[in-house]
């Protein structure tokens, strides 16, 4: 079909010309061909596929090789997840007998960290590139701004609505300037209030809900 098609070539063609606009445009345009072959392809093809169409274009345009291939990895992975036709979200739909688009939904909100791992790729290259300090610092430099979003996401901070409501944007904001800010010492300076917030979450708040948990069961 791909071949008959042509949309192979015409996708590397899109992609070169995005490339003249900016990278972000490229990976957007990879990451919605990646998405489309992964809602009927289990992920091995997928990435062989996607691999094949997006690296040439992307390579071409200066991205380092490894980390093309560990986003087309990343993309195969999340094809498992792709709506409408997420086979996770249904087998396990499925199995609990639930709602498929309730189980999709927390399955999205439960993968996050896919999502971080896709921009960090190519904003901390040094994780996939460089063994050593460099990726260790590179993973640092995700792995709490991950944290954060995923806080961000399901945490409660409050029992007001307005005040929670109010901490998980704040969260999610800093957050996300930690994770996708290229200069590596101010995204180190934008962690620490994103771990400050995690770790008085974990020390005062949560001890706060199991207790009224325990309290109203």
């Amino acid at each position: 079909m791909f071949v008959i098609t042509g949309i192979p070539t015409k996708v590397g063609v899109l992609m070169l010309e995005a490339a003249g606009i900016n990278l972000i445009a490229m990976a957007v345009i990879a990451f919605l061909f990646g998405a489309l072959v992964g809602t009927g392809l289990p992920p091995a093809p997928t990435y062989i596929l996607t691999a094949l169409v997006i690296a040439p274009p992307m390579i071409k345009a200066g991205v380092d090789p490894w980390v093309v291939h560990f986003y087309a990895f990343f993309l195969a992975v999340w094809g498992e997840l792709t709506p409408p036709t997420s086979v996770v979200a249904a087998v396990t739909a499925k199995i609990a007998d639930a709602s498929f688009m309730r189980t999709l939904g927390r399955a999205l909100m439960l993968c996050v960290s896919l999502f971080t791992l896709m921009a960090g790729v190519f904003i901390r290259p040094e994780l996939v590139k460089q063994p050593g300090v460099d990726q260790l610092a590179a993973l640092g430099l995700i792995l709490v701004p991950t944290l954060g979003i995923v806080f961000a996401i399901q945490a409660r901070f409050a029992t007001d609505r307005i005040r929670n409501l109010t901490a998980r944007g704040v969260l999610m904001v800093v957050s996300l300037f930690a994770l996708l800010y290229p200069d590596d010492a101010i995204a180190a300076i934008a962690c620490v209030p994103v771990l400050l917030i995690i770790v008085a979450w974990v020390l005062y708040q949560r001890p706060r809900q199991i207790r009224a948990a325990k309290a109203s069961g």
